[in-house]
């Protein structure tokens, strides 16, 4: 009999401290699907983490086993298991040492392709050239639900609360961007309490895993508390720690703190490369806030533009205006 299967890792948000671990022939997503179109459930399950065993049924024993001998399972007839997802995914890590990595094959096309690959090369390129399948975060699956929530994507309504659950398991399962999101959800007091002390926490933190983008966020911060030297220390790290190009977003809200702040503008060279998408957004702002209450805001997005096309200015579009030749002519006034 063929036992060929996944062993998962599910979780749900609606049960807190809870993952299902179970075996599946099929592919765990189809399973997770069939578990959430019960009436029962008012959240979908999620994969957090499936492995492929040439004997499911034993390893999911393995698994089932080892977490209950650590007194994790919550009842002998049930796959539920209070515990932090991270163990749960390197129980069945476990298993995978101990049963060993399993690919299925089809044997009758193998038998054809007997003979067809030879085992050694003289092009040393192609003998120094391998192959590997790229591998998927756990956590990507559930930061994808946690933004179709946070931005009422596709048939879900829009769902702050929901939102946040689903940023929060994904940070526990590994991922760097949540940090960021509920930073901003703080902040703003989405689903939850404005509180800008602990979005301050979630952007500090995501800025020492990697998240440069949590320094603009903290500038912001600082900058609302007109603490300028820690707002320009944050600005700092955000430019020179960004690789490639920066947010336009971030680089219109530096330059409107220089303004404000007559400061010096820095990081010309990163500015110049979102220059017209800078233009392009307080352009729009100007023409949709027209007749709104947010008129009031429009000299503002006029200084800026006038200050972005004064001081944002590549070599390559300097012109030498000694090579512009001027007319002979009695209109040569009007082009002095």
């Amino acid at each position: 009999m063929n036992e060929n299967g996944y062993v998962y890792v599910l979780m749900n948000p609606s049960m807190e401290n809870l993952v299902k671990i179970g075996k599946s022939a099929k592919d765990p997503k189809d399973r997770a699907k069939e578990l959430s179109s019960a009436t029962g459930v008012p959240t979908p399950f999620v994969v957090v983490y499936d492995c492929y065993f040439e004997n499911c049924t034993q390893a999911e024993i393995y698994v089932h086993t080892f977490l209950e001998n650590k007194g994790f399972r919550v009842s002998k007839s049930r796959e539920f298991f209070e515990i932090p997802i991270k163990d749960a995914i390197d129980a069945v890590m476990k298993a995978q040492e101990h049963f060993g990595e399993f690919i299925p094959n089809d044997e009758n096309l193998i038998a054809e392709e007997e003979g067809l690959f030879s085992e050694n090369t003289e092009d040393d390129l192609l003998s120094n050239l391998t192959y590997k399948e790229k591998t998927t975060e756990p956590w990507k699956d559930m930061f994808e639900i946690a933004e179709t929530y946070y931005y009422g994507l596709g048939d879900e309504i829009q769902d702050f609360e929901e939102a946040m659950n689903y940023y929060l398991q994904a940070i526990k399962l590994g991922s760097i961007e949540a940090y960021c999101k509920i930073g901003y959800m703080y902040s703003l007091g989405e689903g939850v309490k404005e509180n800008k002390s602990k979005a301050f926490q979630y952007f500090k933190e995501g800025a020492k895993k990697g998240d440069t983008e949590c320094y603009a966020e903290m500038a912001m911060l600082f900058a609302e508390q007109e603490n300028i030297e820690n707002a320009l220390k944050s600005w700092k790290r955000y430019f020179e720690l960004t690789t490639g190009d920066i947010n336009s977003f971030y680089g219109e809200v530096y330059i409107h703190f220089v303004i404000e702040n007559k400061l010096e503008l820095k990081y010309i060279d990163k500015l110049i490369v979102v220059k017209n998408e800078i233009l392009e957004v307080l352009s729009n702002s100007i023409d949709r806030h027209y007749g709104t209450e947010y008129e009031i805001l429009i000299p503002r997005y006029k200084t800026a533009i006038r200050f972005i096309k004064s001081n944002l200015v590549d070599t390559s579009e300097k012109v030498n205006n000694s090579e512009i030749p001027k007319p002979k002519s009695k209109w040569k006034k009007l082009f002095d």
